[in-house]
């Protein structure tokens, strides 16, 4: 595997670790990791690098939405246009292009229910493409991104017979 393959899987998984810690991991050179990372960086592979927060645990209430939406694709453009423009919006974390009945799953984070209510009847449904959407609620989150979510601190105790 080359070393940007296995430097983007380092960091997918833990941001945080230092060109040093990479190296030695990698059994190469700082500075051979350091030029790596700013390549990356410099071609857009590296989009930006993020932590995940329970935001409930630290006692910030937000609502996540997922929202599928039935669109007309735009000829020559097919879902490209539309998905570009939601994308804009601060709102939306993340948009898809999907099989099934609905063309697009976008998941959005807002402050409160109104937020998301306001999004779909005012920025969404009246766009000229969108035919229809079917929006789902978040009421718990377990896992995002990868990292466990539900984990209280307590332990499990052991079973004995």
């Amino acid at each position: 595997m080359n070393i940007d393959l296995r430097i983007l899987e380092l960091l997918e998984d833990e941001a945080t670790l230092s060109p040093k810690d990479m190296a030695m991991m990698l059994d190469s050179d700082e500075k051979t990791v350091k030029k790596r990372i700013d390549k990356l960086k410099k071609d857009g592979i590296i989009k930006k690098y993020k932590t995940v927060i329970d935001w409930k645990k630290a006692g910030k209430r937000s609502a996540t939405a997922m929202i599928q939406v039935k669109v007309t694709p735009q000829e020559k453009a097919g879902f490209a246009k539309i998905c570009k423009d939601l994308a804009r919006d601060p709102k939306v974390q993340d948009v898809f292009v999907a099989t099934g009945e609905y063309d697009l799953v976008i998941f959005i984070k807002a402050e409160t229910l109104d937020e998301i209510s306001e999004f779909i009847t005012e920025k969404l449904a009246p766009k000229k493409d969108v035919l229809g959407t079917y929006t789902h609620i978040i009421l718990s989150e377990f896992k995002r991104d990868g990292a466990i979510l539900s984990d209280d601190g307590k332990k499990r105790l052991p079973v004995t017979i």
